[in-house]
């Protein structure tokens, strides 16, 4: 039985099920983040829970892991429900019911939000599902219509209750909460806790059990995202400065925020023009090209996302080592949920924010709000650049060199084009170079220089 006063170390000492246990160790995860080690005990217990904590802490698992322990595949009603803000988020917490599921049998899970059919979520809530991940308006329109019934839900999350409020969904989820008719488990997740959040609390919950991880009176963001602002003289030296981060940060994924659709695309064609993999990703496009090219960004098969703040909320992607604000976000709460995008699970992230001396004002709020100190970091100069391409073309040829098994036969090719071609070994050195060259190995090299 679990004791909630003792202590925990590892995903063990949960007592979970023997096909949690499996799926978490193929996975990879050893120990319980702190949000996990926190709230997964009362949830197993049944404890209402208030959980308050930093983008990227690992709140997903600390109550899917607990819901797919306590299910009962026998029960014929909806038994859990997870209300959630937007489609991006939706579909990340379908993923990860379904990944921890992977050696449990018959339980049924479905995704609810705007944009999908109306057939097929109709067919998949026909089939009695288990588990229904929801946004609040697709949830409410099947309710009203009197297409799903949420009479017998058992266990209720609500993740995301502040971004809730800020997207005018607050009413949406009381009225929700108000159609489950039995006693039931009440999971609350926010960043922040405005005054409304508190209301549904002592409206909707009994006697929470507080997990509050961001009280500290230091930085509001996790430490292991490094921030950065970089003044931009003029908008027409915005791209090539852009372009040069591009080139010389580290990293698998980037995401660029920019403030409108329109320029999503717009941008993500110029990047790609420098022949770079990259993807618009904003509110117009349709679902299916949304998910498609979230699954290409997962799978690196696109590095870089040119998005507008619909992104901000809801992915949860492990391989984002980098933030771009290339427009302003549009208020401090914007700034904090686009960077939260990197540094997830306690990985290395890093944020740059362009700023012009104009709205130079917006970083001395930000400071103030976040508690923590942006250091400026500078344009990379040309010169720099051009030592960095020497450098990144002559690690090239040294990782190549030790690569080839013919050097002989090589080195009896260059004695035949010297002869010939009457060419200097210098002169055949240039030209292979030209060629090199002329493959974009390093743009702009030969005119700097």
């Amino acid at each position: 039985m679990i004791c909630v006063n003792k202590k925990y170390y590892n995903f063990n000492d949960f007592k979970l099920k023997k096909n949690l246990l499996n799926v978490i160790y193929k996975l990879g995860y050893n120990k319980p983040t702190d949000i996990q080690l926190k709230c997964i005990p009362y949830f197993l217990k049944g404890f209402d829970i208030l959980g308050i904590a930093k983008t990227g802490s690992g709140k997903t698992a600390s109550f899917v892991l607990p819901i797919l322990n306590n299910i009962d595949v026998n029960y014929i009603n909806i038994q859990a429900l997870i209300l959630v803000p937007t489609r991006e988020l939706n579909i990340q917490i379908t993923d990860s019911f379904r990944i921890f599921t992977q050696y449990s049998k018959n339980i049924k899970i479905i995704s609810l939000y705007g944009g999908q059919k109306y057939s097929i979520q109709i067919l998949g809530i026909k089939k009695k599902p288990h588990i229904i991940i929801a946004t609040p308006g697709r949830l409410l329109d099947l309710i009203k219509k009197k297409i799903i019934n949420i009479s017998f839900v058992k266990f209720l999350v609500i993740d995301e209750a502040d971004e809730m409020l800020r997207m005018g969904f607050i009413k949406d989820v009381e009225y929700i909460i108000s159609c489950i008719k039995i006693k039931h488990q009440t999971a609350l997740f926010s960043a922040t806790m405005p005054l409304t959040i508190k209301k549904i609390i002592n409206r909707f919950m009994f006697n929470p059990k507080e997990i509050i991880l961001n009280k500290s009176k230091n930085n509001i963001l996790p430490s292991n995202i490094k921030q950065y602002y970089c003044l931009i003289s003029t908008n027409k030296n915005k791209l090539d400065i852009l372009m040069k981060f591009l080139e010389i940060e580290r990293y698998l994924n980037v995401i660029i925020f920019v403030s409108t659709k329109i320029f999503t695309i717009k941008l993500s064609n110029l990047i790609e023009k420098k022949g770079y993999s990259c993807s618009a990703f904003n509110g117009d496009m349709n679902q299916k090209s949304r998910e498609k090219i979230l699954y290409d960004f997962k799978r690196l098969k696109i590095s870089i996302l040119v998005a507008t703040d619909v992104a901000s909320r809801g992915l949860d992607i492990k391989n984002i080592d980098l933030v771009i604000n290339y427009d302003l976000p549009i208020d401090i709460e914007s700034y904090i949920h686009r960077i939260g995008r990197t540094g997830r699970a306690g990985k290395l992230g890093k944020a740059i924010l362009f700023l012009n001396w104009r709205n130079k004002k917006f970083l001395y709020f930000l400071e103030r709000h976040i508690k923590f100190k942006i250091n400026k970091i500078n344009v990379p100069s040309d010169s720099f650049l051009v030592n960095y391409r020497i450098d990144k073309l002559i690690n090239l040829i040294k990782i190549n060199f030790l690569k080839i098994n013919e050097k002989n036969f090589y080195n009896e090719l260059l004695k035949k084009i010297i002869k010939k071609s009457n060419l200097s070994s210098e002169n055949i050195n240039i030209s292979l170079l030209d060629l090199v060259y002329r493959k974009n190995i390093f743009n702009f090299l030969y005119k700097k220089l």
